[in-house]
């Protein structure tokens, strides 16, 4: 009798413990940019209608409140038309325009992802019924998206999550802008227990891994000072920071016990878009947040790398956790966290 007493009492502590853990966390995964195939500039489509992503890494991506990416492109019908390039440049694809058709949307949901970023540089390459029409289908999906200069808000078990995107373009909250930062966000903080800010910022390519506390350019283009702008937001109360835009990894930090992702590379980027070298490296960054004040719990990082023409996997040689780390310490010497062998974030005691 004393033995199963004991056993009931060993097992109500240890559901306990699990539920209270669960109960003070949010658990999000990140990704950063995804583009399924496109129309433009030169048709290249996933030959089995995107369920080879699905096959790949679903199960990757899955058992998180949030599940999060950056939707670089629209999803387009036959009557929608691109808007960005001339014909001359498309044809000699001196221009990229990503106009995923509509099937591949529905492949989304089944990635498990739960909120996307609709501001970048190619969100508007099929002009307004490109992003009216990404829009409905995700809608329809019933998957939440942050717009260009359209914070959004859901509540997951009572706790209000405010999700803002910062970008380059004239039409976003703009990276660079860092008084509209604060501004944006801090209005967001008073009615939200937790902020999440997206960026798509910075140069782009194998050039362009560092962060440096520095305005950067690419294409004459002002693609903010990142360090300053995720400080800037932190202060003005962002919980986490996940950024985009350069095509390759880049480090992280940790600034007031919140986590910044500089950049999450290239996870899904079938077919119009380069996978040399780092570039077609990514990852699948694990995070948990203390649910009452937004503070970096934990966190793990899951190398991805993506094979043929774009079809990401798990990455056995770990590349990317090997990336983060060397770029973290490169770039952050100072900064309180540590980044294990297998992917593992912890906070320095």
């Amino acid at each position: 009798m004393k033995t199963n007493l004991y056993l009931k009492i060993i097992f109500f502590f240890v559901v306990t413990s699990v539920t209270t853990l669960k109960a003070q966390h949010i658990r999000i995964k990140a990704v950063g940019d995804i583009m399924m195939g496109s129309n433009t500039p030169t048709q290249i489509l996933p030959t089995r209608l995107g369920q080879e992503f699905v096959d790949s890494t679903a199960h990757l991506l899955d058992s998180a409140d949030i599940t999060f990416g950056n939707l670089e492109g629209v999803f387009v019908t036959p009557g929608i038309s691109p808007k960005k390039c001339s014909e001359a440049s498309r044809k000699a694809k001196r221009c990229y325009e990503f106009g995923m058709p509509t099937h591949l949307s529905t492949k989304l949901k089944d990635l498990h992802f739960s909120v996307l970023s609709m501001d970048n540089n190619h969100n508007s390459d099929y002009g307004y019924a490109g992003v009216k029409h990404t829009k409905s289908l995700l809608d329809t999906l019933g998957i939440n998206y942050a717009a260009k200069k359209s914070p959004i808000i859901i509540t997951l078990d009572s706790v209000k999550i405010g999700i803002i995107a910062f970008g380059h373009s004239s039409a976003s909250f703009q990276v660079f802008d860092l008084t509209t930062c604060k501004e944006e966000i801090s209005k967001l903080d008073t009615i939200c227990d937790i902020v999440i800010v997206s960026f798509h910022g910075g140069a782009e390519g194998l050039n362009a891994q560092h962060v440096k506390d520095t305005t950067e350019r690419f294409y004459g283009e002002n693609r903010g000072n990142l360090v300053q702008f995720s400080h800037t937001a932190i202060d003005a109360g962002a919980d986490i920071i996940i950024g985009h835009g350069p095509h390759v990894l880049r480090g992280i930090d940790l600034y007031k016990n919140k986590l910044i992702c500089y950049s999450l590379g290239n996870f899904l980027t079938y077919g119009n878009v380069s996978l040399k070298k780092e570039k077609g490296k990514g990852a699948i960054m694990d995070i948990y947040l203390d649910k009452t004040n937004g503070d970096f719990i934990k966190g793990q990082i899951i190398p991805t790398k993506q094979v043929g023409r774009g079809i990401p996997i798990r990455d056995k040689e770990k590349k990317a956790i090997d990336i983060i780390k060397n770029l973290s310490k490169s770039d952050f010497p100072s900064s309180p966290i540590t980044i294990s062998n297998q992917g593992i974030i912890s906070k320095n005691n």
